[in-house]
């Protein structure tokens, strides 16, 4: 039977960044990519410098600057009431502007990256199962590029492959321990930026007005750009149904938005989803770990999902790389790595889960923002780069400074801007209480933060398959590569234990 130190489920972002940083180590991996590249997925794939720095430390980045993107070097954020922030980012290591490359051209750069650090990508393979031995994850069986199906054994099995995890399903962590329920659909489409070659050209915008949030992000190749709408969830059903109309009804509620891409030419399709609920899966267990979208998401709307899935990827690989031959070693550091990950991505999450609101903004963060105006240095921009997190950019102090003078702008309404803003108060605390207390896979709902009412469809189906082909050499031992049907182990806590049977790996 073939046999490898890693095996990688998904060569997108995650999978790619674990790839590369595992090879780079002399592990020997392979990665199995059910599509074939380049081939699309729905992301608004922006890049903040973080993500970028990541991209550079794979070795990628000038493969990816080669593809002509616009370099957005500022944020300009509308907040209403004629309130106009404009500041220029925080640098995150070399790198001080954002990019916003389509994943059918983004994600070959990665996949070659990791080949070009020694990683077997293989395309066009679909995992079906986990095989298991001794309790642990040993390895998968999957449907090769040319139909035959097949296994391979190895040290660590790694789920890079989404929301809708094959090993999230096998390993027994398909439900999330905790969730939250989106509240905006994203609407977009790609045009030819009639501002190509200006200012605005190198600039990330946003409008928030009333309800909705508007967006712009220059892309790749020059001039295309993405125009993107995020308004209540129901408005992605009405998109579907009528997308011009819905799309014109957009640009009539959102001046600014439209009149910054007017006259625009090379109009694509509406694309849409709202199927976008925030979640923690258990993200590690016996030979087995949980990376990128497959172990933990949040809500698209503040951008973060591709950093968090490349800075998964690396992290994930770095710990199973110094660990991998010592399979008790590997567990623990694995189960670090899926501490440090929800310590990183924590804060994120709150914050995805407030802008995702179908609210208009909080006094307090206008007036937070009317104060703002006219600095140019970076300030609120940092809760779009992560250089800092919300609790470290919206201090108590700030946050009811903000609400004071509020009221203090509004006298007539400080009555109601008080308790608009003592809920959202609560929450803040509430959100640095769980940070300061650290608790592994907490199921502790973190009231007006989290929204209820999130749903989880039921695990893909195993199919089953022709018997495993075996690779030259083996074919002796065919008898005992025929898998027996036993019940799973018992993975990781919290995550509850499949009631379909799994396939074990023969001694």
């Amino acid at each position: 039977m073939e046999t490898h130190d890693v095996v990688i489920v998904g060569g997108r972002l995650a999978g790619s960044a674990a790839a590369a940083a595992l090879a780079r180590a002399g592990r020997d991996v392979v990665v199995l990519e059910r599509g074939r590249l380049p081939s699309d997925t729905l992301s608004t794939h922006v890049l903040f410098s973080a993500g970028i720095e990541e991209v550079r430390r794979m070795g990628a980045l000038d493969d990816l600057l080669a593809l002509d993107p616009s370099y957005m070097r500022g944020i300009q954020l509308h907040m209403g009431d004629d309130v106009t922030v404009r500041e220029r980012w925080s640098p995150e290591g070399e790198t001080d502007y954002v990019l916003c490359v389509p994943r059918t051209i983004q994600d070959v750069v990665l996949a070659d990256a990791a080949r070009r650090a020694g990683a077997d990508v293989r395309e066009g393979s679909e995992m079906l199962d986990v095989l298991w031995e001794g309790g642990r994850a040993a390895g998968v069986r999957y449907r090769a590029a040319d139909g035959e199906v097949r296994d391979v054994r190895c040290r660590l099995v790694l789920g890079a492959d989404g929301r809708r995890s094959t090993v999230a399903a096998r390993v027994g962590a398909w439900r999330p321990y905790r969730g939250s329920l989106n509240g905006r659909g994203l609407v977009f489409r790609y045009l030819d930026d009639p501002q190509a070659g200006t200012e605005l050209n190198e600039t990330l915008m946003q409008w928030r007005d009333g309800t909705s949030f508007c967006m712009v992000f220059p892309s790749a190749p020059r001039p295309r750009t993405v125009a993107l709408v995020m308004g209540p969830a129901a408005d992605v059903p009405r998109a579907r149904k009528d997308p011009e109309g819905t799309w014109a009804e957009f640009l009539r509620r959102h001046p600014g938005f439209a009149e910054r891409i007017a006259g625009a030419t090379n109009v694509g399709k509406l694309r849409s989803t709202n199927d976008v609920s925030a979640y923690f899966r258990p993200s590690s267990g016996p030979g087995w770990a949980l990376i990128g979208d497959a172990g933990h998401f949040k809500d698209p709307v503040i951008g973060q999902g591709q950093r968090d899935a490349l800075w998964m990827g690396r992290t994930a690989g770095e710990a199973a790389a110094a660990a991998i031959e010592d399979p008790a070693a590997l567990d623990a550091a694995l189960r670090r790595w899926e501490q440090l990950r929800d310590e990183e991505c924590l804060a994120a999450y709150h914050l995805a889960n407030a802008e995702t609101r179908i609210a208009p903004q909080p006094p307090a963060l206008v007036e937070i923002a009317r104060r703002a105006q006219g600095r140019g240095a970076p300030d609120l921009g940092d809760l779009f780069q992560r250089t800092r997190t919300q609790q470290e950019v919206l201090t108590v102090p700030r946050l009811v400074g903000g609400a004071v003078g509020a009221m203090a702008r509004r006298p007539r309404q400080a009555l109601s801007i008080l308790r608009a803003s003592i809920p959202d108060l609560r929450t803040d605390l509430a959100v640095r209480a769980e940070a300061r207390a650290g608790r592994f896979r907490s199921t502790r709902v973190v009231t007006g933060s989290e929204h209820p009412g999130w749903t989880w469809p039921a695990a893909p189906t195993r199919r089953d398959p022709a018997p495993a082909t075996p690779s030259a050499g083996t074919a002796a031992s065919d008898a005992r590569v025929a898998a027996a049907r036993v019940p799973a182990p018992a993975p990781a806590a919290a995550a509850p234990t499949p009631s379909s049977p799994t396939t074990e790996v023969p001694a």
